[in-house]
């Protein structure tokens, strides 16, 4: 069993109190904290307490097979296939989507690492352990339509009237906004935002949508994507509740506090809300209008072990009491004590972690038991639990 260091990363959309106040420092923090990353991604693997202290990504490449399990290498290849981190958005993240592994491995045939990084999907589930306020998926033309009406700018119903025939409508309407000329977009922008206050004190979806987007208004002003939010689902989800997206999912996480657990990929394509590269066309090609998000609460899979259901063949994520065995006896694992004081004790010895520590364990440690007082969470690849 490995103790892991994670890494923070500072984004100028991270909060400065979340992180830190889970982790016992002081607040608010620097520099604003976006992400708590427990891995191997390349981009910011995690230390581990090894002589020399070795990221983890080092160590797996030094023994795919000792690390993952001769099956996990034969189906994912020669690294971890998954990713868990805490997220903490203080202001709202970039509206983007995540490709196929054949949408990927397609563009990087034809433009190498400009695009995309590796041939991996990025599929991603969230789960809020405090209020977390998303925007999710596509709404239906019949939807985007009634919340035009009741917004009334004439700009707006021009572009949903002129995209009305299209084969795809919503799709087509997305990317005439995105077309909007740099000269114009903030007229429009403004023009929504006003409307959106007018809007904002409706006891109704479309009222809490509006408010949600007068808030990011002021922490992107004039940003076009003000207007793509128009045309996504507003959600909150509250402590327990996760959110499952897979590739072709538009999105952008507004605030809160969650883990999330990802496939082990950097792949992203953004349109708005932020000041990294934007890639239209690329997003236009990706994102499916008819994909969403899905909702959930965990399952018990038995006593003791829930599991927080996803589509991707990529992880699977599990909160298990104190007390239990940790599921995955012979797939590589992460364990994640969010609070409390737990002990792991396999053959090879045992770990103690605390609030906000995790441990990484090969494929080879076996059956690992859990014994203490806490919130631990566990990922592992789907067949192994």
């Amino acid at each position: 069993m490995d103790r892991l260091t994670p890494v923070v990363f500072h984004d100028a959309w991270g909060s400065h109190v979340s992180i830190a106040s889970l982790q016992g420092r002081d607040i608010p923090s620097p520099q604003p904290e976006s992400e708590l990353w427990m891995g191997a991604h390349e981009e910011g693997p995690s230390l581990t307490d090894r002589d020399g202290a070795p990221d983890l990504a080092a160590v797996v490449a030094a023994d795919p097979e000792g690390t993952l399990g001769a099956a996990c290498v034969e189906r994912y290849g020669p690294r971890l296939p998954f990713l868990l981190k805490v997220l903490a958005p203080g202001r709202a993240i970039s509206i983007q989507a995540h490709p196929t592994a054949e949408q990927a491995r397609v563009q990087r045939e034809a433009t190498a690492d400009e695009v995309y990084v590796d041939d991996w999907a990025k599929p991603e589930l969230l789960l809020a352990i405090a209020p977390f306020e998303v925007f999710v998926g596509m709404r239906s033309v019949e939807e985007v339509a009634a919340l035009v009406d009741r917004l009334d700018v004439p700009r707006l119903r021009t572009l949903l009237e002129e995209t009305a025939g299209e084969p795809d409508p919503v799709l087509a309407l997305l990317a005439a906004v995105l077309a909007t000329p740099a000269a114009e977009v903030t007229e429009l922008a403004r023009r929504v935002v006003a409307a959106c206050v007018r809007l904002e004190g409706r006891s109704d979806e479309f009222g809490d949508a509006s408010a949600a987007i007068v808030r990011v208004a002021e922490e992107h002003p004039d940003d076009i994507g003000l207007v793509v939010l128009l045309l996504m689902h507003h959600r909150v989800l509250q402590p327990g509740e996760y959110i499952d997206v897979a590739a072709g999912v538009l999105h952008s996480y507004v605030r809160g506090l969650g883990v999330e657990v990802l496939a082990n990929s950097d792949n992203v394509v953004r349109a708005g809300l932020t000041s990294k590269p934007v890639n239209v066309p690329e997003l236009l090609r990706i994102v499916d209008p008819l994909a969403d998000g899905v909702a959930g609460c965990g399952r018990v899979l038995e006593p003791g072990v829930e599991v927080f259901d996803s589509a991707s063949d990529r992880f699977r994520l599990l909160r298990v009491t104190p007390g239990r065995r940790l599921p995955g006896d012979t797939s590589p694992r992460i364990v994640f004590c969010l609070r409390g004081r737990v002990t792991l004790t396999a053959a090879s010895g045992a770990l103690e972690l605390g609030d906000v520590e995790s441990a990484f364990l090969p494929a080879g440690e076996g059956a690992v038991t859990l014994e203490g007082v806490g919130e631990v969470y566990c990922v592992t690849v789907p067949d192994a639990s």
